[in-house]
């Protein structure tokens, strides 16, 4: 028994401190999305609260977390519990202007998007985004898509022949310089 407690303490401070890091990283990305949301971001670090209150501000149904409880469930729990989480993460995307496809990253990777989310250039729009004013193709245009046009540069003007005395050995030509034009593609494909 003692072998098996000291085995257990020696490998047990790598997954535990990442485990502490990914806690941390969801409570700073939170609370800066708190912050965007004009709620203090002290309710970040209370562990319930702080989903009280991010249902509450991205679907107007404070209480819509405590759904995550069948998660006790034996395995239909669990696929409900992830379900449940992607309702979550939908409603935060579209309260945030962003894709319906962010719900992957809110329920997968949840302090990865709340980091992206909170730091980001992202603004809150309302619960599940009714604040969004912004047209369909700007709604739609997450990236801008450019197309390369290549462009030469202006010939120089043209200088008179001189002959002279063949060169022993001739220089490698340089290249000349090209210039890129970025214009907006007019299809917007996300």
């Amino acid at each position: 028994m003692d072998n098996f407690l000291a085995y257990a303490q020696e490998n047990s401070t790598g997954s535990s401190s990442l485990s502490f890091i990914w806690s941390i990283a969801a409570v700073v990305g939170l609370w800066m999305m708190f912050q965007k949301m004009n709620e203090q971001g002290w309710k970040a670090i209370i562990p319930f609260y702080n989903q009280y209150t991010l249902c509450d501000k991205t679907m107007n149904n404070p209480w819509y977390w405590v759904r995550l409880f069948v998660v006790i469930i034996p395995f239909v729990g669990w696929i409900a519990y992830f379900y449940f989480k992607y309702q979550i993460g939908k409603a935060v995307a579209r309260s945030f202007g962003q894709a319906e496809s962010w719900a992957w990253g809110y329920t997968f990777l949840e302090p990865v998007f709340y980091c992206i989310t909170g730091f980001g250039q992202y603004s809150y729009y309302g619960p599940m985004g009714v604040g969004d004013t912004r047209t369909g193709e700007a709604r739609a245009a997450r990236t801008v898509d450019f197309d390369v046009t290549k462009t030469e540069a202006p010939a120089a003007p043209a200088e008179p022949v001189v002959t002279a005395a063949p060169a022993e050995t001739a220089a490698p030509a340089e290249p000349k310089d090209v210039e890129f034009e970025f214009t907006p593609s007019d299809d917007a494909s996300e």
